[in-house]
């Protein structure tokens, strides 16, 4: 089967991952192109999975973006026809579209499926009823990384849902805290305010310096392309709340393992509804507690015996939830145990790949 995926960046935060796990699962039985708007880190990736994966990079790709504003939204349908010179009719047997960014791309006739892998909530009531509409308008088949991606869209009673499933990386480890060793949180994440990291600050800022000098707090992550400027303003920001003694921007990185070996406890406080945050999943096959917020596809799959949810932007709840795993260290490991056993049975990557090939195949036969 000849299939075309279409993907909007070329990073490898949570959308970009999951695509490569579809990849490895796709790659072996068919002819896949894939279509990105630039060169980066994911075309690696891709690499490395096959040789045969053929990769096309495109400059003009037509991309719905939160920067695109009233002149790009007019000239999008414009440029849509334009680059549907790219290929002809029926080229393909298969359209996947991987995030809402790519949605014109249901909009063609180079295949007569088409498919569009949902990994965003729109939280503004006005792009949500058209991104609503544009797939009510078009026969395509919606898969959704959670109920609550679901349930946030219009006519969405036959959307599909499937959960995330990463590999896992560490199958022979087991969890162990020092009491006399300092505690280290990680949240990792682009540097952005909806992300939390403000929200951290602001949080840390109401517990008192001895008790922080106990822990410490990692941040991995970049700014976002659109708005580089956020590693500086978390720097300041940082640097003004006198937190440098406890808070260390750790920059991105490629390797995970990196990441969550370091961590005691992961905090994932989002303000924004996350669709269905990768990095939980991480830090449940990592063995590791975790503190949400409860406004996202994350809420469905945390259970309280190994994390705490808390509402967005309360911060005495984040503050409670920061000083329970400093006064209890010895929950730490029971906690993160049961993280993993709760990855093992829902989460893993086998799983994720027969839900997938199950979803694929019905779609396929409608």
């Amino acid at each position: 089967m000849k299939i075309l995926i279409i993907h909007p960046s070329v990073e490898l935060y949570g959308a970009d991952k999951i695509l490569l796990y579809i990849l490895k699962i796709l790659e072996k039985e068919n002819d896949i192109t894939v279509l990105v708007p630039k060169n980066g880190i994911l075309l690696d990736e891709i690499k490395k999975i096959s040789s045969n994966i053929k990769i096309i990079v495109n400059h003009d790709l037509p991309i719905v973006h939160s920067k695109i504003g009233i002149k790009g939204l007019f000239s999008l349908p414009f440029r849509v026809i334009k680059f549907n010179k790219l290929f002809s009719r029926n080229s393909f047997d298969l359209i996947y579209c991987n995030t809402l960014a790519t949605i014109m791309f249901l909009y063609n006739k180079w295949a007569n499926k088409h498919v569009i892998h949902i990994h965003e909530i729109i939280e503004n009531h006005f792009l949500n009823f058209g991104f609503s509409i544009l797939l009510k308008l078009k026969t395509c088949n919606v898969i959704c990384v959670s109920h609550h991606v679901k349930q946030k869209l219009l006519f969405s009673s036959k959307y599909f849902v499937l959960y995330n499933g990463i590999p896992d990386l560490l199958p022979n480890q087991t969890t162990t805290i020092n009491e006399n060793e300092k505690l280290t949180f990680v949240l990792p994440g682009r540097y952005m305010e909806k992300k939390g990291q403000f929200f951290l600050l602001d949080t840390l800022k109401t517990i008192d310096d001895e008790i922080l000098k106990k822990c410490s707090f990692l941040l991995f992550g970049s700014a976002p392309p659109n708005n580089p400027e956020n590693t500086i303003l978390l720097s300041n920001a940082i640097k003004e709340n006198k937190l440098n003694d406890f808070v260390q921007l750790c920059g991105f990185s490629t390797n995970i393992a990196d990441i969550y070996i370091k961590a005691d406890v992961l905090l994932i406080p989002s303000l924004m509804a996350d669709p269905f945050p990768t990095t939980v999943i991480e830090s449940m096959m990592f063995s590791k507690p975790v503190i949400i917020t409860n406004n996202g596809g994350a809420s469905e799959i945390v259970k309280e015996t190994f994390g705490i949810k808390i509402h967005p932007n309360n911060i005495e709840e984040f503050k409670n939830a920061i000083l329970f795993f400093i006064m209890n260290k010895s929950q730490i490991n029971k906690m993160g145990n049961m993280a993993r056993q709760e990855y093992l049975h829902n989460l893993t990557l086998e799983i994720f790949q027969t839900n997938f090939n199950a979803i694929l195949k019905e779609i396929l036969f409608i």
